[in-house]
Formats: structure tokens, sequence, C-alpha cells
């Protein structure tokens, strides 16, 4: 059975399942698949979080080095459970966090998907790291939720391909005997007593020489080849030297999967010149199962295994990028580490999402990206678009930053059309002595929209951010 749900879905469980709709939700044909999916998915409450140590089967991939997520913080994935009333019919909850990919759980097939459309997350990893692949075509096999993760992995590897080779590929030492005329390393004695002796003019001697480790040469070639058969040869831009190198030192051999054990755990990974290539050959794994991007089911059906990927860093680090080429004069952090309280019992460390600061003034603009559903609604059944935790938040960072901070706020995928009058506050908490604005804003997006429509909304989007800043520069120029 296979499911689609969103990611953060449900949060405040405001789309209940109820028995009719488990029958629809979950493809089940017949009575007994709908008495299945009662008796084994939601017979209990299971609430996957990304510390929870039954997960270990399930690989977390990140899009950057993620300082303000805690070691002991829990961050939701995936929690299914039931709700009985006695005036209503029996309710099945499904939620999500915001982790995108596949989960293999109790025979159930669980696809976490963005909700905005396979478009813009093309746009997002084309944005991150300019690997452009919007217009190149995928197998006709594939699913739709399948190129999604497909488009992830892919700028995932290339990525990190192109890190972990700045030092260049994984070598080792080898001994390598020659017989010649001429002495190369240290002449092999027992082979000298055994063979030259009357002396013919040849030596047995033995050097040592670094060359490729085959097995890591071999999985990221062909990791490499399986790309450029989905998304063509433009896939290969970022690391054309180090993609010509390995087809040069390939063996012509297909890896099975003994060679792929042996590449991830091979002895040179432990210097810390090649550690990095860990993480690339596992994304090359995943590429070379060749099974949707996904893990194949594993005999044990209790077990929960699968591969996420962490769309709010993505989110995070493509409005980074999109405000650093548009606002030059300004410099743009992201995760930029504040501590606070430092020689108190009660000293933290916060960590805004973007920090804007002017070349020249000074001046401070803090956003927190968030990866939710942004309707624009006051409250719809007692909980509103914008989190309170969401909300403190930012408004923590701004005050830390005073007073050179002139704006800040939260930054959305927008589902509806943004009105400034009702999203962009002109003083921080509505408060007439403080000069800061405050403003909700994103980019609209969805899942009809083409590459074009959504260049068009970020546009407007950094359009509206300019006459911001730039009215609140105006207005302080007239105080001065």
């Amino acid at each position: 059975m296979k499911i689609n749900v969103p990611t953060n879905h449900n949060f405040y469980e405001e789309k209940p399942l109820v028995e009719s709709q488990l029958k629809e939700e979950f493809g089940a044909k017949i009575k007994k698949d709908t008495d299945y999916i009662k008796q084994h998915i939601f017979s209990s409450t299971y609430h996957f979080t990304s510390k929870k140590e039954s997960l270990q089967q399930i690989k977390i991939f990140g899009f950057k080095e993620q300082k303000n997520k805690l070691e002991d913080e829990e961050q939701l994935i995936l929690k299914l459970y039931a709700k009985e009333s006695n005036t209503e019919e029996k309710k099945y909850i499904i939620q999500t966090g915001l982790f995108a990919g596949t989960i293999y759980h109790k025979d159930v097939q669980f696809n976490i998907v963005t909700p905005y459309g396979d478009t813009f997350l093309k746009r997002m990893l084309n944005f991150v790291n300019e690997i452009y692949i919007d217009n190149q075509s995928t197998k006709a096999d594939k699913t739709e939720e399948t190129n999604e993760f497909q488009n992830i992995i892919a700028f995932l590897f290339i990525q990190s391909l192109e890190k972990s080779a700045v030092l260049g590929l994984p070598k080792v030492y080898q001994s390598i005997t020659q017989r010649s005329n001429k002495v190369r390393g240290k002449i092999d004695l027992n082979a000298y007593l055994k063979q030259d002796i009357p002396f013919t003019g040849k030596l047995t001697s033995i050097y040592r020489e670094q060359i490729y480790v085959q097995d890591i040469i071999d999985v990221l070639y062909l990791a490499c080849k399986a790309l450029e058969k989905k998304f063509g040869k433009e896939i290969h831009k970022k690391i054309l030297g180090v993609y010509q190198l390995l087809k040069q030192n390939y063996s012509g051999v297909f890896p099975q999967a003994a060679i792929i054990e042996k590449a991830k755990h091979h002895v040179v990974l432990q210097n810390p010149m090649y550690s990095n290539f860990k993480k690339t050959i596992g994304y090359a794994e995943i590429i070379l199962k060749e099974q949707n991007l996904l893990v194949s089911k594993i005999d044990n059906k209790l077990s929960t295994n699968g591969y996420l990927f962490d769309i709010s860093q993505l989110f995070e680090v493509y409005l980074e990028k999109l405000l650093s080429r548009y606002f030059k004069d300004w410099y743009i952090t992201g995760q930029e580490e504040l501590n606070v309280y430092k020689k108190m019992f009660y000293k933290r460390k916060m960590f805004p999402d973007l920090v804007m600061k002017h070349k020249k003034t000074n001046q401070i603009v803090v956003f927190d990206a968030k990866f939710k559903k942004m309707r624009l609604h006051k409250n719809l059944s007692n909980y509103s678009d914008v989190d309170r935790s969401d909300f403190y938040q930012i408004h923590s960072y701004i005050q830390y930053y005073q007073p050179d901070v002139i704006a800040g706020g939260l930054i959305y995928p927008l589902s509806n059309q943004i009105n400034v009058d009702t999203t962009h506050s002109d003083r921080l908490f509505g408060n007439p002595n403080i000069d800061t604005k405050f403003i909700v804003d994103g980019i609209l997006v969805n899942e009809e929209m083409s590459i074009s429509d959504i260049n068009e909304k970020e546009n407007e989007f950094l359009f509206r951010l300019e006459n911001v800043i730039n009215n609140v520069i105006l207005t302080h120029l007239k105080t001065v």
C-alpha cells in the first residue's frame, strides 16, 4: 500500500480521516485492506522523530550544517494515531514534519512530498548550487513523487562530489614489482638470488606508488552515468573535471552490492583528506540501487526504514542565495550565532535564519524562513497561520539587534497573494515608539506554476522587500 502526504501536514489535526476515507487515501481495494490499516497502522500511536532509536534504518540528509539543530532536539518526521469519540465517527490522524522522502512502515509506503510542486523544488535546488535540470526529461516510467526525490538526491550527490574532490580522488599506496634494467625503489634480494645469478642485465625492484581506489572510482563514475541518463549531460557541468577523471580510470565493471560496501568502508576514508567521500558514496549507493531512489522493503515488515531530506534547510539556503544575488550592498548570512547571557547559568545560543547587514551603514534586517503553508488567514478553527513559537522567536531576534535593526519578519512559501496592508506593520509590536518594521511575506508558489512564473513571484517579493528597506532608510534620513 502507498500513501502520499505533504510535509508539515495536519499539525492542528485539521484534516482527520474517517474510515471511509482510509480506503481512498491508502488505496485499499477490499474491506480486508481497510481492516489491516485500522488494526496495524492505527492500532496504537506511532510517533517517529529524528531522535527515535528505532529509526536507525532511516537516513536523513541535510543541505547544510544546521547549527541550531541541537543534539537533544527532536523533530517530527511522521505521527500516526486514532482518536475516538462517543458522538462522532472514529478519526485517524496522519501528521508530518519538515522532512520529505519515503518511509516504509508495516508494509505501507509513505511518500512525504513537498506541497508546492516539483517545479518549485527544482527551482530551489538549482538556485542553491546552480545545477540547472529544469528542462531535462526523466524516465517515463517514474512517478511524480519519485522524480522529486531524484532531483533532491542528484543535487546532493553533485554538491557532495564537488566538495569532496577538491583535494583529489581517494588514492592509496600500493607496492609494485618491476623487472627491468633500471632500478626503481629497492632491489628484491630474494628475486636477485633466485633469478639474476649470473647477472643478465635485468633486476627485480619494488617501489610504492599511489593509485586510485578502484572500488570508489567505479561507484562514483556509474552514479554520474546514472544521473546523466535521467537529466542529461548538463548535470555534470559543476564536476566536469572530476567526471572526466572518473571516466578515464573506470574499470569497466559494474559494481555489485559487495563492491559498494567495500567502497563505503574502505580504510582510505579514515584519512581526513578523503573523509567527505563517505557521504558522497552514500548518495551514490542510493542512485545505483535504481529502485525509484527509495529503499527496497526489507524482510522484516515490522521495521521502519527509508530516506528523508530536510526541506526546511533547503528553503533557508535558497532564500539566502536569492537575497544575496539581489541585494548587492548587503552582507547576507545564514544561521549567525548569537550568544546571549554568556556568564549566566541560563546562557543560550540563538541562530536567526537570515541576517542582512548593510556594507556601509551597518543597518540590519533579520528574518526567519519557515517552510510551512501560509494562506494569510487570521484564524482557522482556533489556530493561526503564524505559529506562536515562530512569532515569539523572530521578535526575540529583532530585539537582540536593537538599535541597528530596521526591519524583520517571517518568510514563507505563500498560498495566496500578499496584501501589504495586512502583512506589513510599520512599527514593531504595533508600538508607535519603535521604528522597526515587522513583516510577514514570501514567494507565491503552487503546483501549476512554471519556472518563469516562480521567477516573476520571486521578483515581486524582492521588490516588496526593497521598498520596505528603502522606506525605512528614507524615514531615518528625514529625522536626522
